[in-house]
């Protein structure tokens, strides 16, 4: 059979060992052109090339041959056609604070925090770096906090990192079995002091902002109550310029940003946070387990409004006015987190005569116990689900509209 893919097949010269072409009907003397075209019956078979040695060079058998040409991705694997594209996995969560909020304190405590979830819930998640420099700096965290019980540095600049982020199988909506989250998050960990206006670096953490889906704000109830690290003053500068980049690329919906956002009270565990938290009743203590106490879920936004009002003042309450002028209310979360948790007795249980975690040793401050974080992988899993939401809506509503173009 010819080859239909031979782009030789049209050359008049091929198949004769002189080169001269083949004689067909039609081109017979005496005959007219086009005689016996496109009739079987009437036009031989065209003539089959003897097959020639592979890598037989030029003119050896009288023809043109061309050497083998080598793979151009030597691999063991053949790979696969991309599904939806390169960022269709991928969710972009922005972690924003002051200064000395505790930002990388947060990210070590994340894999560790996956690690435990297990023991609260059914499944497991699992956090690997993307590249060795993710790797170290997740490696470097933990033994920090596990191994040597001390608080890492504090960030300088901007850091970029990627995350593979496996969750466990989620239930669907008859209880039958539901999808498996597994996505890469890009985290970008900038120092406090960037998100103060007229920072040289200010800018370029504006865009990084302004293309995630997701923003992880930790609100420092002690730090606020310092003029350096008070949390409006590195919060109002950055909204009004992430606000006009992306009204500049119509990217606001209703007029506000589109990002959903999880806001984390920080330092729960801090006795000038958790003794008046406790006593006015928004810690409640679970009933089983290490008896952890936690503010539940469905009081976070609660428990932030009286931190803003009562027990922290003024600026806080710009903050919070900020932050519903900016974001769609709906799309805010609020958890109280602590990235080491309450020192823990011996039994692994919290007891409130004897439960604060960091002591003074050495001129660091040091753990007293391994950490036990609370609401921190909470708030990402959280940002996560509602980003996928997003998206299959936007997915839909796109089928719908081009049925409707048909």
């Amino acid at each position: 059979m010819t080859d239909l893919y031979d782009p030789n097949r049209h050359d008049p010269n091929r198949g004769t060992p002189d080169g001269t072409a083949p004689e067909t009907p039609g081109n017979r003397a005496g005959e007219p052109a086009g005689f016996g075209e496109g009739n079987p019956r009437t036009m031989p078979p065209a003539p089959v090339p003897a097959p020639g040695p592979a890598h037989a060079p030029a003119g050896a058998d009288g023809g043109a041959w061309l050497p083998p040409v080598p793979d151009f991705v030597p691999s063991p694997e053949p790979a696969r056609v991309p599904s939806g594209g390169e960022d269709a996995d991928r969710i972009r969560i922005g972690l924003w604070g002051a200064p000395r909020s505790g930002k990388t304190t947060y990210l070590s405590a994340l894999p560790i925090a996956a690690m435990q979830y297990r023991r609260h819930h059914e499944g497991g998640w699992n956090i690997s770096g993307m590249t060795p420099e993710a790797n170290a700096f997740l490696s470097q965290g933990i033994d920090l906090l596990t191994r040597q019980r001390t608080f890492p540095e504090a960030t300088m600049g901007i850091r970029d990192m990627a995350w593979s982020v496996q969750g466990p199988q989620r239930k669907g909506k008859w209880g039958i079995g539901g999808r498996r989250p597994n996505f890469v998050l890009d985290i970008q960990d900038a120092a406090g002091e960037v998100f103060g206006d007229g920072h040289p670096q200010q800018a370029q953490l504006v865009g990084r902002l302004a293309r995630a889906q997701g923003l992880i704000y930790l609100f420092d109830p002690l730090g606020d109550a310092e003029e350096a690290t008070e949390n409006f003053n590195f919060l109002q500068s950055t909204l009004t310029r992430l606000t006009a980049q992306v009204r500049d690329r119509q990217g606001l919906i209703g007029g506000k940003l589109p990002h959903h956002v999880s806001v984390c009270i920080a330092k729960f565990d801090h006795p000038d946070i958790f003794k008046p938290s406790a006593e006015l009743g928004w810690a409640k203590q679970d009933t089983e387990g290490a008896a952890l106490p936690r503010v539940p879920e469905e009081q976070g936004e609660q428990y932030f409004q009286w931190m803003c009002d009562e027990f922290r003042g003024s600026n806080a309450r710009l903050v919070r006015d900020a932050l519903y002028a900016y974001f769609d209310r709906r799309r805010i979360s609020y958890y109280a987190t602590s990235a080491v948790g309450f020192r823990l007795t011996p039994q692994h249980v919290f007891d409130y005569n004897d439960y604060v975690q960091p002591v003074q040793a050495d001129t660091k401050q040091r753990l007293r116990t391994s950490p036990v974080p609370i609401n921190v992988l909470e708030p990402l899993i959280d940002l996560e689900d509602r980003v996928h939401r997003d998206r299959s809506r936007e997915r839909l509503a796109n089928i719908r509209r081009g049925r409707k173009q048909r």
